[in-house]
């Protein structure tokens, strides 16, 4: 199957020890778009004891964003253009049902799975704007939701500035509570605008948006995101 992936971008990834002699070991991670990201997200999410129906809706996600170190799948997420059905409209219905009353264009960020070693903000911060140049840039959305763990909103709040809708509901495709949250693109892009490639900032701003590719380089990350599709 051709382009079933490709790399979108590469980075230095620290090592967890030290060499003999004295250096910090570098790794290299890889951004991929890839089609085999929900079998990856399958199999991380089986070893957390949730269920595994939960990413076998969709079959081949040609937006599924795979994070590989030295060559071994570290972590996924994925991102789905709203075609009629979004997963998160299964709990929260009338929240889905108003964006599209609005006239919104929704994408909708498949919940990350990562592993727990990986802890780089420069990594995080990569896959997260890539998924964000494919929701907002790619597929022009003007809204995008995820649903997450009650135990994990906090993060994605902190971290990536998502705004929570309502209360926790018991999602029943992963056997588990769920919230859903909210980000509009407007406020993603003066986000991106005003923190992204700046890590110097990061006292400042407590979140990823530092560690966010800079604005200029949007467009080569948007070009290989579009490469043979």
């Amino acid at each position: 199957m051709p382009h079933e992936e490709r790399t979108i971008v590469e980075l230095g990834y620290p090592g967890e020890y030290l060499s003999r002699l004295g250096y910090t070991e570098t790794k290299t991670c890889k951004i991929r778009l890839s089609r085999k990201g929900q079998g990856v997200l399958a199999r991380m999410y089986a070893s957390r004891g949730y269920s595994m129906q939960a990413t076998l809706a969709h079959d081949f996600d040609l937006s599924s964003l795979v994070v590989q170190i030295d060559g071994q799948p570290a972590g996924t997420i994925s991102v789905r253009l709203d075609d009629g059905h979004l997963a998160a409209e299964e709990q929260f219905p009338e929240f889905i049902g108003d964006l599209r009353g609005r006239g919104a264009r929704i994408c909708e960020i498949g919940k990350l799975a990562m592993d727990p070693g990986v802890r780089s903000k420069q990594v995080l911060g990569a896959i997260f704007h890539i998924a964000f140049i494919v929701a907002f840039r790619a597929r022009r959305a003007t809204d995008i939701v995820i649903e997450v763990n009650p135990r994990h909103a906090a993060f994605y709040m902190r971290m990536l500035r998502f705004d929570p809708v309502g209360s926790a509901r018991m999602c029943q495709r992963v056997g588990a509570p769920a919230v859903l949250l909210h980000m509009e693109g407007a406020k993603g892009r003066r986000l991106i605008d005003e923190f992204g490639g700046r890590p110097d900032l990061s006292a400042q701003e407590r979140s990823f948006y530092p560690y966010f590719f800079h604005p200029d380089d949007e467009e080569g990350l948007l070009r290989r995101l579009s490469a043979g599709s």
